[in-house]
């Protein structure tokens, strides 16, 4: 049953829900660290392999694509501390999962975790947002469309709005310094391995990012308001597993409470469901009561 905000029964209250949410923001994310290592390992080896011949250019461009898909999460749970869980002592593993796993992508891990903050603290804020441009596009060809022109636009746009915050400047700073050294290494490529390049780099890239930019942001995200359990949404696709979408139908929950690790939210919202209808999260009442490995299947 949903509530007014203003009259949530001291059962549904804010602080049961944080006291309920903190139970699954404790494990570490061994799969992730996995999956962010291991896709950027495998897309270097996919690069020796095509060289010298042992798998063709387009068997190389095939896998060099599935890592891009898998590339962004891993660092996104650096980005919000969720291997050191507030460890300054393994704090190391945040930096180096979050730069590792964006290799493939070829994106700064200092610039995504900045322009992600900004994110969480402005959701679907069209002044603040970074990701707005690909929110309030109308469709996924708009998406990819947007996609294609890369991230210089938004960049530009919202930097300005928060150069009054310094712990932005100095991570965004930091990031163009390795983007730079990207760039470079990417132009070396180039004229030593055109071909190679293209399709090993430039292009899964590109997938990657139209990927990531339709699961992460513009699925869970698109037509909805700003606040606290309005900016998010429970989605699901008709015969497609969640599986293949990073299972970004669950990723309000993500909204809600960060530092819950990716792998742990199915557990997580099935004791938050409650909460999340009285709360009137959008399509809070078509979540399952037992959200198992792949039940996000509307038929």
């Amino acid at each position: 049953m949903r509530f007014d905000n203003s009259n949530i029964p001291a059962e549904f209250s804010f602080q049961k829900e944080k006291e309920v949410a903190r139970k699954f923001a404790q494990r570490f994310q061994w799969e992730m660290m996995l999956i962010g290592i291991g896709q950027a390992l495998v897309w270097l080896s996919t690069w020796f392999l095509v060289i010298n011949n042992y798998i063709s250019l387009f068997v190389g461009f095939i896998l060099a694509s599935m890592c891009a898909c898998l590339a962004y999460l891993p660092s996104h749970e650096a980005q919000h501390g969720n291997y050191s869980r507030g460890n300054k002592k393994k704090r190391w593993l945040d930096t180096l999962i979050g730069h590792v796993s964006l290799i493939t992508l070829m994106y700064p891990y200092r610039i995504m975790q900045a322009t992600h903050m900004k994110h969480h603290a402005n959701t679907n804020n069209p002044e603040k947002d970074f990701d707005y441009g690909i929110v309030s596009c109308k469709n996924p060809w708009e998406v990819f469309l947007y996609t294609l022109q890369g991230p210089d636009k938004a960049y530009k746009e919202y930097y300005d709005v928060h150069k009054g915050d310094k712990n932005f400047v100095n991570r965004f700073s930091r990031g163009l310094l390795v983007s730079w050294v990207q760039k470079f290494v990417q132009l070396v490529l180039v004229v030593i391995f055109p071909l190679e390049t293209l399709f090993l780099w430039f292009l899964p890239r590109k997938i990657g990012t139209f990927y990531t930019a339709l699961n992460f942001s513009w699925f869970p995200h698109q037509g909805l308001e700003v606040g606290r359990y309005k900016d998010s949404k429970f989605y699901m696709f008709k015969y497609m597993p969640r599986y293949l979408t990073h299972s970004m139908q669950l990723h309000f929950v993500h909204h809600l409470h960060p530092n819950i690790g990716h792998h742990d939210e199915p557990r997580a919202i099935e004791e938050l469901k409650p909460f999340l209808i009285a709360r009137g999260l959008p399509g809070a009442e078509e979540i399952p009561d037992r959200v198992t490995y792949n039940p996000l299947v509307k038929i």
